[in-house]
């Protein structure tokens, strides 16, 4: 059994394992010096396995510092996330556009899911679908369509739901609820 082995069963970090093998080494050595070793292999194991439990003990009961005591230092805040209300309002939001894209009749959702979420051009999904790329466009149109009519009725206003609204507060698909025009969106996805 392999000193690296015996350690990283108690550290799984590859820096920790080579500091704590060398330590080994180096405890070893100092103890060689004070005793006579009989067996080495197993004074090795052991010291091994001793410094790896202990080390382990020692950062699981390290002190922490609590933000109380930090003397009124910066709190880090990744403000990448936004607020608890943005957050709170995304998710709302997600879920409404959700109950809309279920509304949907499947080949509609289909075609919207595809052209919206999975990034693929009209002629991609067309070929996947095995239908015309204008039944696609009409498709995607008509969902977009319907979505807008299901948030208005819920009280909304379509425009709300842009991607950079949502994706704030969460993670995910984010779909963008104005319908294109047709010969508009032919022309974005060739």
């Amino acid at each position: 059994m392999t000193l690296r082995r015996v350690v990283s069963r108690y550290r799984r970090r590859g820096d920790d394992v080579d500091d704590l093998v060398q330590e080994v080494f180096l405890r070893t050595f100092v103890a060689s010096e004070k005793q006579d070793i009989g067996n080495l292999k197993a004074f090795l194991i052991r010291v091994a396995k001793n410094l790896a439990i202990s080390e382990a003990t020692r950062k699981e009961n390290s002190v922490t510092e609590f933000f109380e005591d930090s003397n009124g230092a910066e709190a880090l805040v990744d403000e990448r996330h936004g607020t608890v209300e943005e957050q709170v309002d995304g998710r709302r939001k997600l879920f409404v556009l959700s109950q809309a894209m279920a509304s949907l009749k499947p080949e509609l959702r289909q075609a919207l899911w595809m052209c919206k979420v999975d990034k693929l051009k009209f002629k991609q999904i067309a070929a996947k679908l095995d239908v015309s790329v204008s039944t696609v466009e009409k498709r995607v149109a008509a969902a977009l369509i319907a979505c807008n009519a299901y948030l208005r009725n819920q009280g909304y206003d379509p425009a709300e739901f842009s991607g950079s609204a949502l994706r704030k507060a969460s993670t995910g698909a984010v779909l963008k609820m104005a319908a294109p025009e047709t010969e508009m969106a032919r022309k974005a996805n060739d």
